[in-house]
């Protein structure tokens, strides 16, 4: 029997809430493993499958994921958030158990396809927790959920390195199964429907407009990153992703039933807060590309003045602050967020990652240098979590709250693809060396520096854009409160 999480009369207690948050955290989590714990299989993969494009056994993840993303996201308005985060549970234990028994590269990519059907878990469980838990608990509940992705962080590398070792990278997808398995029942047992429904059609050409959008808008820049800005591929992909953006904006203003209003998706609120938490998350995802390299690079390589020579699992161990530390700053931003408002919660963000980026153009080679930097990178990460979760709530009304979750998980995407994509370009044009045997790629210290320097420019714009806007001044609500809000807010008689 579902826990009654907003009773009428009373407030439900507080272990009853956490129970339910903890559960709808762990379901969340296979987001983050399923990128996490896969890439350490990537050269296994390569090898047992003999292909040179495992690149796209996690592109395929993403562009799967941002294509799908919107109609999951209106689906759930329409049908019950719960309902679809069942069906695609379901869906997501196909695939994995379809990637671990097969011998065809192609059948593996489909595997992984119908896993990326769950990258937007995060953003549709934000949702489900608005609509669920009491108004006051939501802003405190939506920063505690960052703590799944702190957690996920930290065990992520270390599980997938313990099962490839001891029983084969298919293990991985085994392991997401079962793990997912185990959940599933106690999901649909425990936890409550949204009451939220809209009863309007689909506007199916606004989901065809938007979700291939943003997958070609991808596309175009690996195609940029890794045959040319000016190649044909790329500049087509990136045209046509422009293009389609352009016509589901105008559709947005011309439909009897749009995907998202056009005075929520381009008001002072909505707007300016993908803007500000895109560009913030550009630091975040350079970071990521950056910091790896740099530290398992060994000591004086090719004369370089960087490095420390680290394993991989010296290097889970010294940066693993960033997690543990993201785990306790995510509830930290949901009790700022109620208390002073979210904005100040991102703003903290971006001060923190810029700081970050200072002290990685610094390049750091000591533990005490990296553990700094990583404790400053999980307070950044869990404000932004924390933050944006939010800020997006409180710009959308119910009636929106799954579609305007699932476009804010695809702005997270595109950033973090310009991220990666951008910063590993400019870490490529700076290769000093490369070793025959291990095909080891050196590089010289200004990718580095350089690499933080573009990310602090980038996310110096989404600190100015979070500085002006007035969205999120005041202390957030757990939801905005409008007429198209009539189940959570009670209307005079």
């Amino acid at each position: 029997m579902a826990l009654d999480l907003d009773p009428p009369h009373g407030a439900p207690p507080k272990r009853l809430l956490f129970a339910a948050l903890a559960l709808i955290i762990l379901f969340s989590e296979i987001a983050t493993f399923e990128i996490l714990m896969v890439l350490p299989a990537i050269p296994h993969v390569a090898a047992d499958f003999q292909t040179t494009q495992t690149a796209w056994v996690v592109g395929i993840l993403t562009l799967t994921g941002a294509a799908v993303m919107p109609l999951i996201g209106k689906a759930a308005d329409k049908y019950g958030k719960k309902r679809i985060i069942l069906l695609l549970g379901c869906g997501f234990i196909a695939g994995s158990v379809l990637c671990a028994v097969t011998d065809s590269f192609a059948l593996l990519l489909l595997g992984r396809a119908v896993q990326g059907t769950m990258v937007g878990i995060v953003g549709l469980s934000y949702s489900l927790v608005r609509d669920i838990m009491p108004r006051e608990f939501v802003p405190i509940a939506l920063g505690t959920v960052v703590t799944g992705i702190g957690m996920s962080a930290i065990a992520g590398p270390f599980v997938a390195g313990w099962l490839i070792d001891g029983a084969g990278y298919r293990s991985i997808f085994w392991f997401m199964a079962i793990y997912l398995g185990v959940l599933l029942p106690l999901y649909a047992w425990l936890i409550p429907e949204s009451p939220v429904r809209v009863d309007r059609p689909i506007d199916y050409l606004s989901v065809v407009l938007l979700g291939p959008a943003a997958g070609l808008l991808m596309v175009g820049l690996s195609r940029g990153a890794s045959v040319g800005w000016t190649s044909a591929p790329a500049i087509g992909f990136l045209l046509a992703g422009i293009v389609l953006l352009a016509a589901f904006l105008q559709r947005q203003r011309t439909a009897a039933n749009p995907l998202i209003a056009p005075k929520v998706l381009m008001g002072p609120r909505f707007g300016p807060t993908l803007l500000a938490v895109g560009c913030v998350s550009y630091m975040m995802n350079a970071h990521a590309i950056i910091v790896p390299t740099m530290l398992q690079t060994p000591d004086g390589a090719a004369g370089t003045t960087y490095g420390a020579g680290l394993s991989a699992t010296e290097f889970a161990l010294w940066t693993c602050p960033l997690g543990i530390v993201a785990m306790f700053a995510g509830p930290l931003g949901g009790v700022l967020a109620k208390r002073i408002g979210a904005r100040q919660v991102l703003l903290g963000a971006a001060a923190f990652f810029l700081l970050v980026m200072y002290l990685g153009a610094r390049l750091p080679a000591l533990q005490w240098q990296v553990g700094v930097m990583s404790i400053a990178a999980g307070l950044a990460v869990g404000f932004l979590h924390s933050a944006n979760a939010n800020l997006v709530q409180d710009a959308l009304p119910a009636s929106q709250s799954g579609v305007g979750n699932t476009i804010g998980s695809m702005n997270s995407l595109l950033a973090a693809s310009m991220g990666s994509t951008l910063t590993g370009v400019v870490m490529a044009n700076q290769v000093v060396a490369t070793d025959p045997k291990t095909h080891a790629v050196v590089h010289d210290p200004s990718a580095f520096t350089n690499g933080y320097l573009y990310a602090a420019i980038v996310g110096a714009v989404g600190l100015a854009v979070a500085l002006w806007m007035k969205h999120g001044r005041r202390p957030a609500l757990g939801g905005l409160a409008d007429p198209d809000d009539q189940l959570r807010t009670p209307q005079p008689a």
